[in-house]
């Protein structure tokens, strides 16, 4: 995990980021979503950036320190205030469109 306390306490101009609302289940769930060696990139990088946004770190400070453009941590952060369980919405949505229809017997040469 990325430690948030230089990107906390370095002097920026205006206010400072208000801390993302997470109670510590929460912060306990997304901790263990984004272990597995087997977690989606996406998945990992959503779930740090809302750890550090619930720290306080800013958002051009947490684009900065997970190499993602600001827009996309404002999006970010609007997806996980409108949401009851932020750790939910760490995973895509399911997608529209039609499923892979070909099966494995179909893929292999025969």
């Amino acid at each position: 995990m990325i430690d948030p306390e230089p990107w906390v306490s370095r002097p920026h101009p205006g206010p400072r980021a208000k801390p993302f609302p997470l109670g510590a289940a929460q912060r306990a769930a997304i901790e263990e979503a984004i272990r597995p060696a087997k977690a989606e990139q996406r998945v990992v990088r959503r779930g740090q950036a809302l750890l550090l946004m619930a720290q306080g770190v800013s958002i051009r400070d947490t684009a900065r320190a997970l190499g993602l453009n600001d827009r996309t941590v404002r999006r970010l952060r609007k997806r996980f205030a409108g949401a009851d369980d932020p750790v939910a919405k760490l995973a895509d949505a399911p997608r529209s469109g039609r499923p892979p229809s070909l099966s494995r017997t179909a893929m292999q040469p025969g």
